[in-house]
């Protein structure tokens, strides 16, 4: 039987230096500036949450572009400057921000993925104009997606249905967070206690907006439990593959050590129910893998 590829669904992780993946995922010894070189052989995305905070530099960009292979989608947070200081600066200021980004971002062309907008719970339903107007000053060809924390924009009714239809007209996307798993139990470890103060406890609602819905997946640090919403998940990605949209998966966990292995659960999972295609995530055999499942 020939197997290909699956070309048209983006997984990553929320960063791609972590010290507990050395030994397992990278080399022994292996130097930070290889990396995300490393990286690129297992993941065919990444969240760069980096961006939130800091400003980039072009020898930054340069060294990040030439690292990863043409296919490689790298999927970047917007500046908070941009989503979490309506108080502190005009529209103008904020808008003449995003604009400098998306010029700072044209230097990724063709490795460009998702970008993401990310707002705090305090932007409700009255800052609606302010979401739009931002929208409207994406001016790249990558799809732009957006993610909002108040609990009215998760009505089911009025404001929900509004907002949809917003990112529906503009063809973005909307940024579905899936924190079902780190809430599921009480916290009786130090990384899920971490995970639930600040993680956001948010309805998960599977909506596409667009061509390239975005999924930020928490994982629980019991792999076992993780099982039920991958599956919820995998049925999910299938839908909408058949239905002509490029999913971007992102996986967390708790501690994010893990969060590799359930990245390749659920893509193994989806690729099941697809049919005729060959695993991209092949990670390499943790000693404790086996049990974990």
């Amino acid at each position: 039987m020939i197997t290909m590829e699956l070309n048209n669904l983006y997984f990553g992780m929320a960063q791609w230096n972590h010290p507990d993946w050395m030994g397992w995922l990278y080399k022994n010894g292996s130097g930070s500036a290889t990396r995300l070189e490393e990286y690129a052989r297992f993941f065919n995305s990444v969240e760069v949450g980096s961006s939130f905070y800091a400003d980039l530099t072009d020898q930054t960009i340069k060294q990040w572009y030439e690292q990863v292979p043409q296919d490689f989608r790298f999927s970047f947070k917007i500046p908070q400057e941009v989503t979490h200081q309506l108080s502190e600066q005009t529209l103008a200021e904020s808008c003449e921000r995003l604009k400098q980004f998306c010029h700072q971002l044209s230097a990724f062309e063709g490795k460009l993925g998702a970008t993401m907008m990310q707002f705090p719970a305090t932007v409700g339903p009255q800052h609606i104009s302010y979401i739009e107007q931002l929208c409207d000053v994406w001016s790249l060809d990558t799809a732009l997606s957006v993610e909002v924390r108040h609990l009215d924009f998760f009505d089911k009714a009025d404001t929900e249905t509004a907002f949809l239809r917003l990112l529906s007209n503009k063809k973005m996307n909307r940024v579905i967070m899936d924190s079902r798993p780190v809430f599921s139990t009480d916290a009786y470890c130090d990384s899920l206690l971490d995970a639930q103060q600040k993680k956001p406890k948010v309805p998960c609602h599977p909506v596409a907006t667009s061509a390239h819905p975005v999924i930020r997946y928490i994982g629980h640090p019991d792999m076992v439990l993780n099982d039920v919403y991958l599956d919820q998940w995998a049925k999910k990605l299938c839908e909408w593959i058949h239905s002509g949209h490029t999913p971007y998966v992102f996986v967390h966990s708790s501690d994010n050590v893990k969060a590799p292995l359930l990245a390749q659960a659920l893509e193994a999972k989806v690729l099941d129910l697809l049919g005729g295609y060959t695993n991209r995530i092949v990670l390499p055999t943790l000693q404790e893998q086996e049990s974990l499942f």
